[in-house]
């Protein structure tokens, strides 16, 4: 089996019978201009080789990328999560022959069988193992592992061959929230059991292989709070049995194997170029944090047109939304008394706005209040794209949206205050959220992907909306089976 790196979660899988491309992502910027690859990376598109499945393993847009899917060949098969999103975007840009896959669903084509693995973390989302005549690969991706996921992979098969890891505890939105910013030492000794239990004769660091950039860029000093080296290490210590079989591959590297033999072919990609090796920027270092909120206005709104519509939705949208919930989404707002503190941040300053849930005729007044206990700070542009849905909240953890809170109320006996963290997230709740969520469905903007449809989708050739496979998967019972015959691949359309 071959096993190219693109970077981040992108590879290239070549097994006994047949090709699979997983998560391609094959420009940066991606993820709305806040993320690239790391490290840094070229790929050249016109020599990306011919491939029979494409994979989608979730819809987050680090492995779902409208560009890169408007630029590939429409007539492979797709392999993607029971995600309506995910399969809608696929049909609008020319895709067929699309196949949904439950928890644990095999595909076989030939001699090759694909197995997709359950995420505890339901986007829904899934892993990925890939078995042929030459032995087993396990991608993760982005998935979160229970022991009884790992019992029974490996009852289908014993022995992994190689491991392409879940690695990083990533601390992504806990600096906008509030949260700890310590290191997770609970969550990343989950993941390296997760590793002594699966026992991999190989493992590679998976998907996190990226840095934030632009306005977003800060957020490096403290998502990443382990490096890949100290990765590579702390594996070989839990399972001092794979000795040197750990490998940090960079985009353009390959990995084989057979047997149990592995040979890593570091830039030998003849398609993905290492352009240099950038990983400094992501040292953790929360102590040296310098965050400033501020709204570099990427869509070019003109600012008084931002300010009129940020008024009008907090002085006018926003009272009457909270007095018509105040007896549902509101109760717990009122049993601690919150005086909620919002401040917009425009590219040329900044407004604040108080409301007292106190005070049932609950209404904004201007300027800052020494008593305020929930606090808000968002850009205006964000806050007005996120309203007519062409930005999405997901665009949003880039750092432009950030929230905390002191809420307590004091007794005869002391203080009393929420102790659950889940209660905090799930009850008391920001008002805008709420306001956010009736504008989307779930926290990836339709109307975003909509904008990214149109800027990148290429017309087939014969002006058809699909072009269909002569040989599409027979479905049997939960298993996908790829008609022997031989794989008809169709790329030319491209390349002419």
């Amino acid at each position: 089996m071959e096993i190219h790196m693109i970077g981040h979660a992108s590879i290239f899988v070549k097994t006994k019978d047949c090709r699979i491309l997983m998560d391609p992502v094959l420009w940066d910027p991606f993820y709305g201009g806040t993320n690239e690859v790391c490290p840094k990376r070229e790929v050249i598109h016109e020599q990306i080789p011919e491939f029979d499945f494409l994979v989608i393993s979730h819809n987050h847009l680090d492995h779902f990328d409208i560009r890169s899917l408007a630029y590939l060949p429409k007539t492979v098969d797709v392999l993607i999560p029971r995600d309506k999103l995910i399969e809608n975007y696929l049909r609008q840009l020319g895709y067929s022959q699309i196949y949904p896959l439950k928890d644990f669903n095999e595909v076989k084509i030939g001699s090759t069988n694909l197995l997709t693995t359950r995420s505890e973390n339901r986007v829904p989302e899934y892993g990925m193992v890939f078995a042929d005549e030459s032995g087993v690969f396990w991608n993760q991706v982005d998935t979160i592992l229970s022991p009884k996921t790992i019992k029974f992979v490996l009852s289908r098969y014993p022995q992994i061959d190689f491991l392409l890891a879940t690695w990083q505890p990533m601390l992504e939105g806990c600096y906008q929230f509030n949260k700890s910013i310590s290191f997770p030492y609970a969550i990343y000794n989950q993941l390296l059991y997760n590793i002594s239990l699966i026992q991999p004769k190989a493992i590679a660091p998976g998907a996190n292989g990226f840095k934030h950039v632009n306005c977003s860029s800060w957020l490096n000093q403290i998502v990443f709070p382990v490096t890949r080296e100290q990765f590579c290490q702390d594996v070989k210590s839990v399972c001092p049995e794979i000795g040197q079989n750990v490998f940090p591959l960079d985009p353009g590297d390959i990995l084989t194997f057979t047997d149990s033999k592995f040979c890593h072919l570091p830039k030998m990609c003849e398609y993905v170029r290492q352009v240099a090796d950038n990983r400094e920027s992501l040292a953790f270092s929360p102590v040296k944090l310098d965050a400033e909120l501020k709204d570099n206005n990427p869509q070019d709104y003109d600012v008084d047109f931002l300010k009129k519509e940020v008024e009008k939705e907090i002085c006018l949208k926003l009272p009457k939304f909270i007095t018509e919930n105040w007896d549902s989404l509101f109760l717990e707002h009122r049993k601690w008394k919150i005086i909620y503190q919002l401040e917009v941040t425009f590219p040329d300053g900044s407004q604040q706005w108080v409301f007292d849930f106190s005070d049932k005729n609950i209404q904004p007044y201007k300027g800052y209040n020494p008593l305020a206990n929930f606090f808000t700070y968002i850009t205006a542009s964000g806050f007005y794209g996120l309203l007519n849905g062409t930005l999405s909240q997901e665009y949003m953890q880039g750092g432009y949206y950030r929230r905390y809170h002191k809420v307590y109320l004091v007794t005869s006996v002391g203080i009393t205050y929420p102790t659950s963290t889940e209660l905090i997230e799930e009850v008391l709740e920001d008002p805008l959220t709420f306001i956010f969520s009736a504008n989307q469905q779930n926290i990836y903007s339709e109307k975003a992907l909509d904008l990214e449809l149109e800027k990148w989708s290429i017309p087939n050739r014969d002006g058809s909306e699909s072009i269909k496979r002569k040989n599409p998967m027979i479905k049997i019972g939960d298993v996908l089976l790829k008609p022997t015959q031989e794989l008809s691949l169709s790329w030319g359309f491209l390349k002419n």
